[in-house]
């Protein structure tokens, strides 16, 4: 080989070698740059450093709920307050509460709306039979938490929390989303805008005809918080599980700078104890995820009104709805038998409320779905 063909080739090799450094570099600095970024996200967001050894979970958590299942707290907020710390007590009732049970390994992702009117025991210091939306306000996300997991038999120690705010900031960054207006909801929808106008001082068009259509933040907002249309609260969760579903399915086909804009806007209004790791650890299946059923709990109920505990929401009866609620969040778990500290407290409600009837699918208020109802 000619001295000229050894001195090229030499060239060659150490410019291969420059530019597989100069790619090496640049990688590293992509990725240093998203964990730079990644960070900056999480240190805007409020963290609740509470142990989680110290949150309480039911002693009938399986294997299979503990292995195959994620399961997280979703808790909407009823405060008006800016700046807000929504890790504490005394601030809000829970308006909205959404269990999210995610399988590991198919990635489905099921949620359940627990009404915010459902009597329940609450896990304070003097345990007492009340509305489940004022665990937020007497101890907090974790007094909240710790009423899911003795009521419902479960093992949440994550949850997020988040106000009708950060809602609104977060549906506006995404463009808004889009929902299917029924015609009896819009003068609800419209009163529900002007209330929000009037607290945040942010303006917005009315909605002025029914069909499918892209809602702005404080439209979409207004329609998740309408109450007293159809089947009262019962369809207000339907509703707002049909704003997260939309907002998801906008998420998923969003660019970066679009998901950049919502994290700005919208983490220095959520709360949670979930640690960088698991957020990130979660993230990177986002595309993956796939939205399956949704229902409301309980399923089959009365509503009685209980003095001065108002009008409730009454698990008819607690023991029955909860195996039903397993049995849809956790569908691979087959070793699932209640505990004793559900049965008790469902003999305490009932003789407490009188409502003993027995569980029907055929009574039930709100049969698990993908989608809802136009009628």
């Amino acid at each position: 080989m000619s001295k000229s063909r050894k001195k090229k080739k030499s060239t060659n090799r150490r410019l291969g070698i420059v530019l597989l450094v100069e790619i090496l570099v640049f990688i590293g600095l992509i990725v240093g740059y998203a964990w730079y970024y990644f960070n900056y996200a999480m240190n805007l967001m409020q963290t609740d450093d509470t142990p989680k050894e110290e949150i309480d979970v039911s002693n009938a958590v399986t294997e299979t709920m503990e292995s195959t299942y994620t399961t997280i707290a979703l808790f909407g907020l009823d405060t008006r307050e800016k700046n807000a710390n929504l890790t504490s007590s005394g601030v809000a009732h829970s308006d909205a509460v959404i269990l999210v049970s995610i399988n590991n390994e198919t990635k489905e992702v099921r949620m359940a709306s627990v009404y915010r009117d459902c009597f329940l025991e609450i896990a304070s210091k003097t345990p007492t039979t009340q509305k489940f939306t004022h665990a937020y306000l007497l101890g907090g996300p974790t007094c909240s938490v710790e009423t899911l997991n003795r009521n419902l038999d479960l093992n949440i120690k994550d949850y997020v929390s988040v106000d009708f705010m950060a809602l609104t900031k977060a549906i506006d960054a995404l463009g808004g989303v889009t929902i299917n207006v029924k015609s009896k909801e819009i003068n609800n929808l419209n009163k529900n805008i002007e209330e929000q106008v009037r607290v945040t001082g942010n303006y917005s068009d009315g909605v002025w005809s029914a069909g499918e259509q892209t809602l702005n933040g404080t439209q979409a907002t207004a329609y998740a918080r309408i109450r007293k249309v159809g089947n009262g609260d019962f369809e207000r969760t339907q509703r707002q599980r049909k704003v997260i579903e939309a907002m998801v399915e906008k998420a998923k086909n969003s660019d970066l700078s679009t998901l950049s804009n919502v994290i700005k806007e919208v983490f220095p209004d959520v709360a949670t104890n979930m640690t960088q790791a698991q957020i990130l650890d979660l993230a990177k299946d986002l595309l993956q995820y796939e939205l399956g059923d949704n229902m409301g709990f309980p399923s089959s109920n009365k509503t009685p009104t209980l003095g001065s505990k108002g009008s409730v929401v009454v698990p008819a009866d607690l023991l029955s709805n909860v195996k039903f609620l397993h049995e849809f969040l956790y569908p691979e778990d087959k070793d699932y038998v209640p505990s004793s500290e559900v049965e008790r407290i469902s003999k305490a409600i009932t003789n407490e409320t009188g409502v003993y009837d027995e569980f029907s699918e055929e009574d039930t208020t709100e049969e698990p779905t993908s989608t809802n109802s136009d009628e």
